[in-house]
């Protein structure tokens, strides 16, 4: 391996999104179903778990000259608004890292437009989170 990527490697074993700890797909869909269930003590939990996840993806942003660092929690706090409000909408059969990362992408242009960015940077800016 290339010292490169070692450093790569070594950069990554921290990232969230790298981690083997995470909860699955199946472990989110059940707390999903547990808020129903369970009300605002597992909603909680839910956003306990997710919070990470969406931390990782709006750092990512940040590091693409997307976001500034110091919209990091606010957005995550909206997407996590976004999530409740759609809650009732989430199909089990969709995996919930796409779903939710699809809430945290519409969650940023929403953000994007409202700062009054200009639309011709917002567009592309659509296209590369649509490939995420």
């Amino acid at each position: 391996m290339t010292q490169e990527g070692s450093i790569m490697t070594e950069g990554c074993r921290d990232s969230w999104l790298c981690r083997t700890d995470r909860l699955g797909n199946d472990e989110l869909c059940a707390l999903m179903a547990k808020v129903d269930r369970h009300g605002p003590q597992a909603l909680q939990q839910l956003l306990a778990k997710v919070k990470p996840l969406l931390k990782a993806f709006y750092e990512g942003q940040v590091q693409a000259g997307r976001a500034r660092r110091e919209e990091v929690e606010g957005l995550i706090q909206e997407a996590f608004m976004v999530l409740q409000q759609r809650r009732a909408d989430y199909d089990p059969s969709v995996p919930f890292r796409a779903w939710l990362i699809a809430i945290a992408r519409d969650t940023l242009l929403y953000h994007w437009h409202n700062q009054g960015n200009d639309a011709s940077v917002a567009a592309p800016l659509n296209a590369v989170l649509r490939a995420v």
